[in-house]
């Protein structure tokens, strides 16, 4: 109970998703039950004259049999006339019920498991007096006094006509037998679809609550999904560290490294017969600047203090050649360094 209430927030997009993969949506199946008997009331609405022209020969075919006529005959148009009034009916109520199971969840491709646990008679009982359970119970008791009141108001109509029936001719007495159907399903159609649009709209709302989450449960798949705030950092950190390393380890292959001279460090690498200009292969601010001066002492490499140059070196990307703009002061700084080295 102390979980529920602390599921207080709407459900994500993912575990929608998720909810959907497992065959988890909104469905009424009143709804859909109102939706074949729509479509059975449009067959007869639409078809009602064909429909009793073949009723009518099919029920002559079979009186026909006492007059002798050819029994397998006889059972012949009497399934093909039987299957052609029952088709219509099958045909829609298929399409009836595709159709507003799409329109309530959509199309839903999960494999049917057989769970022992709904097949568990304790687990039936427990559903049975579950709050579900009572309100489904009492959904169909509702249901069950609406229909007897039909049925009751179905019979009366039809005892007071009775006498007038009585006159009638087989074929009228058919279709005005079929008149007094088809208006008792009518005014239970229209009583029925409120009841269905008014289930769907709770079972929707069952269904969100069956969703929702817990601040914990969202921070949770956040992390999943984007992963832990505090490895991202650790990794991201891991990352530049190694980074630096292999920047590094580049400083002792350098030419040059100019300065400002404490906080910006750049150092320069050009060799004259494998590339077309200088490049630079490690930059530094601070600690790092400090390191790479180091670096290069160690290593004998010549360091240059140029602030204005040291600042628009170090605005370059990493193991990117210098710009034609950077040519002169850069070839100034390493001619100069070729000419020590040659006096040296």
């Amino acid at each position: 109970m102390a979980e529920n209430q602390d599921r207080t927030e709407k459900a994500t997009p993912r575990k929608r998703q998720k909810a959907r993969e497992k065959g988890q949506v909104p469905r009424s199946r009143d709804l859909v039950s109102i939706a074949n008997i729509g479509g059975i009331l449009l067959v007869f609405y639409f078809g009602i004259k064909p429909f009793w022209e073949k009723m009518s020969r099919v029920t002559a075919s079979l009186l026909s049999l006492q007059y002798g006529k050819d029994p397998f005959a006889v059972f012949q148009m009497v399934t093909v006339e039987t299957v052609g009034v029952l088709l219509p009916f099958f045909l829609v109520i298929l399409t009836a019920s595709i159709g507003i199971n799409v329109i309530q969840g959509g199309v839903v491709l999960k494999p049917i498991k057989v769970e022992i646990k709904k097949i568990n008679p304790l687990s039936g009982f427990k559903n049975i007096y579950s709050i579900n359970g009572l309100t489904e119970a009492f959904k169909n008791m509702i249901k069950f006094i609406v229909g007897i009141f039909l049925i009751y108001h179905f019979i009366k109509k039809s005892l007071e006509l009775f006498p007038l029936l009585m006159n009638l001719e087989l074929l009228e007495l058919t279709k005005a037998t079929g008149g007094l159907i088809l208006k008792a399903f009518v005014y239970g159609f229209f009583f029925y679809l409120v009841l269905a649009v008014l289930d769907y709209f709770m079972q929707k709302q069952k269904f969100e609550r069956s969703l929702r989450m817990s601040k914990h449960e969202i921070k949770e798949e956040t992390k999943e999904v984007e992963g832990n705030p505090l490895i991202k950092s650790r990794i991201r950190s891991l990352q530049r560290e190694m980074a630096r390393r292999r920047m590094m380890e580049e400083v002792p292959k350098a030419t040059v490294v100019i300065t400002n001279p404490q906080h910006l460090a750049v150092a320069l690498r050009y060799r004259e017969k494998e590339m077309g200009a200088p490049k630079v292969v490690a930059k530094g601010a601070g600690l790092v600047a400090q390191k790479i001066k180091e670096t290069a002492r160690r290593y004998g490499i010549p360091i240059v203090e140029d602030k204005p140059l040291a600042r628009l070196l170090f605005t370059l990307d990493l193991n990117t050649y210098i710009p034609p703009d950077f040519y002169k002061a850069v070839a100034k700084i390493i001619a100069h360094i070729y000419k020590i080295r040659k006096t040296a």
